[in-house]
């Protein structure tokens, strides 16, 4: 079922179930008061239960693109509560606002300015890139906030992150913001570093909104001992990952065995260059070991990296990401000259990585 949270009356008034209302108070508004999508201009009904919010439902199941997706009462908690943060702070906030020039409705439009998007449910990639454009292109900022339920575990840690959620770095570059109506707290996801699949490791922050601001508050850098935090969880990956070959039977059509080949890199050898941590990494999905393997067999074979990306040997997210996967290779070839001798340990090479490269993440 469709639900909203803001209701046109037949003057064309604008209802809004912002404030907390008794039930008696709602009941005498619902037994008094016609109302209407302010999109569709369908009738809706107003609904009153113990356990949901308050809230308006289509009396029919005609058809509204703009509340084209059932809402849980985690979102319409999350709106309710995120309304309440906005106008705590004197922000010019409007609810459930439509924006008929690009056929759109902002869950939060803040200051008419900032279109709040607060998703609670999957998104297909196609879907999140068709309304950000919209509101860009008219002029607005979005900002993408996942819904949760919390609480959640803080700190360094081993995530999961469905690819629709990791388009939406590409609009926080670095960190994504999640927010739990349960808590009233918001969370981050930052520093992120790609494993493989839905795999990162990253730092989750919770940030009550009582003491949240806006524009939102950005992430901290990694201090040197959550970077160390961080590089042994991937190096466990990195170990899991190279003990998985292992089984492979059929070494010759292994992408993984060939390279070694390739590189004369004995089992059980392999240079602690392979399979590094790197920022960016998820424009090329596939294993850190795998993809750097295939880079250096490349390079000494005096491909380019263009070439070589262009090649499809080596897998990018999507076509938009071809500079940036180009980038991310050319980086990693400069940190392998200087790491291709490294014989220190793993303390050393962390220890490096921090210094010259993750310093900046």
């Amino acid at each position: 079922m469709i639900c909203i949270l803001v209701a046109s009356t037949k003057d064309k008034l604008l209802f809004y179930l912002t404030k907390t209302y008794a039930n008696k108070e709602l009941v005498a508004i619902k037994n008094s008061t016609e109302f209407f999508c302010p999109c569709c201009g369908a009738e809706v009904i107003l609904k009153i239960g113990q356990i949901k919010t308050p809230h308006f439902a289509h009396k029919s199941l005609t058809h509204c693109d703009t509340y084209s997706e059932p809402e849980s009462p985690r979102h319409l908690q999350g709106k309710l509560l995120l309304y309440q943060f906005f106008s705590s702070k004197n922000y010019a906030v409007e609810l459930e606002k439509y924006l008929p020039e690009i056929c759109q409705r902002a869950d939060l439009l803040v200051n008419r300015q900032f279109a709040i998007e607060y998703q609670c449910s999957p998104l297909s990639t196609a879907q999140l890139a068709v309304r950000t454009h919209g509101y860009l292109q008219h002029g607005i900022q979005p900002v993408w906030i996942v819904g949760i339920e919390g609480p959640l575990k803080d700190g360094i840690q081993l995530l999961k992150i469905p690819a629709w959620i990791k388009e939406l770095l590409r609009l926080n570059p670095g960190y994504i913001i999640l927010f739990s109506p349960e808590e009233n707290s918001f969370y981050y996801y930052s520093n992120l570093f790609y494993v493989s699949g839905n795999q990162w490791i990253g730092k989750v922050k919770p940030l009550s909104a009582l003491k949240q601001s806006f524009p939102f508050a950005v992430p901290k850098k990694l201090t040197e001992k959550e970077f160390e935090t961080m590089f042994n969880l991937f190096h466990q990956t990195r170990r899991k990952f190279i003990a998985s070959q292992s089984f492979i039977k059929n070494r010759i059509a292994s992408p993984f065995w060939r390279a070694c080949y390739e590189l004369q890199i004995k089992e059980g050898t392999l240079p602690e260059a392979f399979g590094l941590p790197l920022k960016n990494a998820e424009f090329i999905p596939c294993n850190a070991v795998l993809w750097q393997l295939q880079v250096i067999e490349a390079s000494q074979k005096e491909i380019a990296v263009k070439a070589l990306i262009e090649s499809k040997k080596i897998p990018i997210s999507h076509p938009a990401a071809l500079e940036d996967a180009e980038a991310l290779v050319e980086n990693y070839l400069a940190l392998y000259e200087r790491l291709k001798e490294h014989r220190g340990g793993n303390a050393v090479l962390m220890k490096f990585l921090f210094d010259s490269y993750c310093k900046s993440v």
